[in-house]
C-alpha cells in the first residue's frame, strides 16, 4: 500500500467492539420479550425473529434500527432501556487502545465510518473515542448504509483524496469492497478466522500496509 496514507477509518462492530453486545440483543432480548408478548416459547420467537431480520437484510436501513423492530413486534419497551440492561455485555478488542494510541502518536488522523445508529455507539466507543477525530454513522447522519458514495462524501467531508485513507472493516461488501470502490485503500478484518489472502486477525497487522 502507499506510504501517502494520512487517515485511517475503523468500522465498529468485529472490528473494535465484540459482536456479543449485539448478538445478545438481537438473538435473545428481542426473542424473549416477543416469546412473552404473544406466549410463545424462545425458540419459536427467536426463529421467527432471525427470519424477520433476514427478510430485511443488513443492506437496509431499517435492519440497524432497534425501534424498527420493536414496533413492528408490537413491543412497548425503548431501545435505551433494552441497551441499558446491556452496557456491561461491550467489550473492547485488547488490541484497540495500543493500536489507536500508536496511530495517534505517528500523527495519523483517526475516524470512525460505521453503519451503527448512534444510540448504539456512544456506549461502545466511550471507552476510546478521544482518539478519534471524526466519528460518522451512516445510519444516522445520511440515512444510508454504507456505500461507494458514501465513503466519498466522507472524504469530502474531511477534506481527504480517498486514497490516502485506510479503511479497516469486517464486512466484506460493506466495508472492503465499498471503500475500495471509493477509492479507499481497504483492509478486511477476519478475528475469528482469517480465510482471505488480503485480510487481518489482529489490528496490529495494519502497521505493515502503513
Amino acid at each position: 500500500m502507499s506510504k501517502k496514507i494520512r487517515v485511517v477509518s475503523f468500522d465498529v462492530d468485529g472490528t473494535l467492539v465484540e459482536q456479543k453486545f449485539n448478538e445478545l440483543i438481537w438473538e435473545n432480548d428481542i426473542p424473549v420479550l416477543v416469546a412473552e408478548s404473544r406466549k410463545w416459547d424462545f425458540k419459536q420467537a427467536k426463529d421467527f425473529c432471525l427470519s424477520e431480520y433476514a427478510k430485511l437484510g443488513d443492506k437496509d436501513l431499517r435492519w440497524y434500527n432497534v425501534e424498527y423492530w420493536l414496533e413492528k413486534f408490537n413491543i412497548p419497551i425503548s431501545a435505551k432501556e433494552i441497551f441499558k440492561k446491556r452496557e456491561k455485555s461491550i467489550k473492547v478488542y485488547s488490541d484497540v487502545l495500543p493500536v489507536l494510541e500508536k496511530l495517534k502518536k505517528q500523527g495519523f488522523k483517526i475516524i470512525v465510518i460505521t453503519c451503527m445508529p448512534r444510540i448504539f455507539l456512544k456506549e461502545k466507543i466511550q471507552k476510546f473515542d478521544r482518539h478519534f477525530d471524526e466519528v460518522f454513522s451512516t445510519v444516522s447522519d445520511f440515512k444510508q448504509v454504507k456505500s461507494p458514495e458514501i465513503y466519498l462524501h466522507v472524504s469530502n467531508l474531511i477534506k481527504s483524496s480517498p486514497s490516502d485513507i485506510l479503511h479497516i472493516g469486517d464486512h466484506h461488501t460493506l466495508d472492503y469492497e465499498f471503500s475500495l470502490e471509493a477509492g479507499y485503500k481497504s483492509i478486511l478484518i477476519q478475528r475469528e478466522e482469517k480465510t482471505k489472502d488480503f485480510s487481518i486477525s489482529n489490528l496490529q497487522e495494519i502497521f505493515n500496509f502503513l
